[in-house]
């Protein structure tokens, strides 16, 4: 564990960046970051530009993921979090070769960023064209309830969306369910949920690769809403599926 700027550490940072820091950490790096350079560039130290993950998406010996094909991300979403081509890849059961883009002395992303990182590829089109049955769907939801004990089947029905598919994908060997939807103007949402270590957190708010996410912990399980740009609208879907999913 690398030690930084009055105690902060690489992990302390990752989580500030995930959304997942305390108030009290937020606060604490908030201040460092007003008044230390050398945190600004630590922090700094934890992106790499997009057009990395987009180079890694490119190469032709990488095999699609088994999703429909997506289109290109907006050109000006920029960064990354460190290590996040590799962290991708691994998200999305792909494979590497020679340790590309790795930088092994720092700090790996946490799961929000490599979601956003995935989900800012995604356009209107995309899902437009995704058609699964709903057998199929409760299937996929079935499967991942068997495997990290976490019920998400009454989330098909969000006041608003237009619930379009279920996907298993995976976050460092962990099943991490990905149930994607399309809003009533088009915008693409995503409701993603992984185990976690964490300790419980009420809903918190920011913006991942230039899209709105709110974010908290429930009895073990971290749960993300993202899309759009608003993050009041992410708070507002997340408090209609905490409800649906029996949280309050």
């Amino acid at each position: 564990m690398t030690e930084v700027h009055d105690g902060i550490t690489d992990e302390d940072l990752t989580a500030y960046l995930d959304g997942e820091a305390d108030a009290v950490l937020v606060a604490r790096i908030d201040a460092g970051l007003a008044r230390d350079p050398t945190l600004v560039a630590r922090l700094e130290g934890l992106t790499i530009p997009l057009e990395a993950v987009r180079a890694a998406f490119a190469m032709e010996r990488l095999a699609p993921p088994p999703v429909p094909e997506l289109p290109r991300p907006a050109a000006n979403r920029n960064w990354q979090p460190l290590r996040l081509v590799a962290s991708v890849v691994l998200a999305l059961g792909l494979g590497f070769g020679g340790g590309y883009l790795m930088q092994p002395e720092q700090a790996a992303p946490g799961w929000i960023d490599v979601v956003a990182s995935y989900q800012s590829l995604y356009m209107t089109e995309t899902l437009e064209e995704t058609t699964q049955s709903s057998e199929v769907a409760l299937g996929v939801l079935e499967d991942f309830r068997d495997r990290a004990g976490v019920e998400l089947a009454a989330a098909t029905a969000i006041e608003g969306l237009d619930f379009r598919r279920a996907q298993v994908l995976g976050f460092k060997g962990k099943p991490l369910m990905q149930m994607a939807y399309l809003s009533e103007d088009g915008t693409p949402f995503a409701l993603c949920v992984l185990t976690t270590t964490n300790a419980d957190s009420a809903p918190s708010d920011r913006i991942a690769q230039g899209m709105a996410a709110t974010s908290w912990v429930e009895n073990g399980v971290g749960y993300l809403v993202i899309g759009g740009q608003d993050p009041a609208r992410t708070r507002a879907l997340a408090e209609a599926m905490k409800q649906r999913l029996g949280q309050g």
